[in-house]
């Protein structure tokens, strides 16, 4: 989002906290570096693929010898080859069968790519929630500085109050100190509230990949429409959906094939070669006065390793040890994951609740400031009932504000266990689609 110029000067920025996330989403390097690993993924992909492919090799050369090469025989030595002889080939080698090496080769490679397309997603979701919190941290920085600038201006007049008073003789110096000594505590607390508005700002613009110090303003975020209750779906959810499940089940997938590829070299290997090869005296190869100037064959090449002292079954029993240890994790990581979902939830419920609790407690901290300002206008009550009185309020205010955003915050917690990714990261995949979906259906 590029900043509005008005009158000749750049305006503030204003990001919903939807478009800080689609901002950080375009931004942010560690999208970029997602991309550039999802694209090392989709080379290795080709290149597996090149194994499967014919592979051709051609070679020249030039040999000099010092005496004409010559057969002896009982009636004479003959001549048998030119002195300087000039040679080049061209030789195709396809693979037939590899005992599912290259192919379980090439399958990781595809299953690799969509383990990088999942990778993604885990990124996506947490910077989303990174964000999130980053606006909801600013937001609730932002209020709690105008409850603090509210409280200055209400002791600034409570203090003109009592001096007032003080000056007609109607209380006593300690009830004008009182009022002096709260108003700069007052003081403190609203410059240290500045600061941490300042810190926010920070924060975001580190996510956005902004100059740190660059001015912005995240608009008021709207109370969620969808309230998370079903424990059991939310669950289901997150075990369907969570990037880092899906990311352990393709690596065991992985290991798999990983396992039938060393199994492969139990089998022959089976490949055609075909070749064609030119020999003569002349840097051509054209003219040969002693043979065929040029050849050709067609064949089948088998290789077969019969013993190799126990390193495949080693092999094999290590992938197997590792696809016992990778399901041990799974089974951890899926516990963990519903932990994590069933303590979002509670602390979303929580915070909801908070919510109605503090706002009723606000109501009544203004009702008790309003009633006891007015009672020390009337002087029926004492400095120190106003003092408190404004600390109840400014201590209603915060715990309101920090309820509210406590729970958008908790429910963009919430969102994330669930894997649930905003709408907006859809536009955000630079991964080939065609790559993606055949790895997908892979997986599957």
């Amino acid at each position: 989002m590029s900043p509005l110029t008005v009158s000749g000067q750049e305006a503030i920025p204003r990001f919903s906290v939807e478009e800080a996330v689609q901002e950080a989403l375009h931004r942010n390097p560690s999208m970029r570096e997602t991309s550039a690993t999802m694209a090392v993924a989709d080379e290795s992909v080709k290149s597996a693929r090149a194994d499967l492919l014919p592979k051709i090799s051609a070679g020249y050369g030039y040999t000099a010898l010092k005496e004409d090469p010559v057969l002896k025989m009982a009636s004479g030595d003959v001549q048998i080859a030119s002195r300087k002889q000039y040679n080049w080939n061209v030789t195709a080698v396809q693979p037939l069968f590899s005992g599912f090496a290259l192919s379980s080769r090439y399958n990781i490679a595809r299953l690799d790519t969509l383990s990088r397309t999942l990778e993604k997603d885990q990124t996506i979701l947490d910077l989303t929630r990174s964000v999130c919190s980053a606006c909801y941290t600013l937001l609730l920085a932002g209020k709690i500085l105008e409850v603090r600038n509210d409280e200055v201006h209400a002791l600034i007049a409570h203090k003109r109050d009592a001096q007032l008073f003080f000056s007609q003789g109607l209380i006593p110096p300690n009830d004008r100190l009182k009022a002096d000594v709260a108003l700069s505590n007052a003081l403190q607390e609203q410059e240290r509230a500045k600061a941490n508005v300042r810190k926010a700002v920070i924060g975001i613009n580190r996510l956005l990949n902004r100059s740190l110090e660059s001015e912005l303003v995240i608009k008021d975020a709207p109370m969620p429409v969808q309230a998370y209750d079903d424990l059991a779906a939310l669950s289901e959810r997150a075990l369907k959906d969570r990037p880092i499940l899906r990311l352990v089940d393709i690596g065991m997938k992985q290991l798999e094939l990983v396992k039938k590829a060393s199994q492969s070299a139990w089998y022959p290997q089976i490949s055609v070669v075909g070749s064609y090869a030119k020999t003569g005296d002349n840097p051509s190869a054209s003219s040969n006065e002693y043979s065929d100037s040029d050849g050709s064959y067609v064949g089948v090449k088998l290789e077969w390793n019969f013993w190799q002292s126990g390193k495949i079954r080693a092999e094999v029993n290590r992938t197997c040890r590792q696809m016992e240890a990778l399901d041990a994790k799974i089974e951890n990581l899926k516990a963990q994951v519903l932990e994590e979902v069933s303590d979002a939830l509670i602390d979303c419920q929580l915070a909801r609740t908070n919510i109605a609790t503090a706002e009723k407690a606000l109501s009544q901290a203004r009702e008790n400031w309003r009633i006891t300002d007015l009672q020390y206008q009337q002087q029926v009550a004492t400095s120190s009932d106003v003092l408190d009185a404004r600390s109840f309020l400014t201590q209603a205010d915060t715990n309101y504000y920090r309820a509210v955003y406590g729970y958008l915050d908790a429910v963009a917690g919430l969102e994330r266990t669930i894997g649930k990714k905003p709408s907006s990261a859809l536009v955000f995949s630079t991964h080939s689609p065609t790559m993606r979906k055949k790895a997908r259906l892979e997986y599957e």
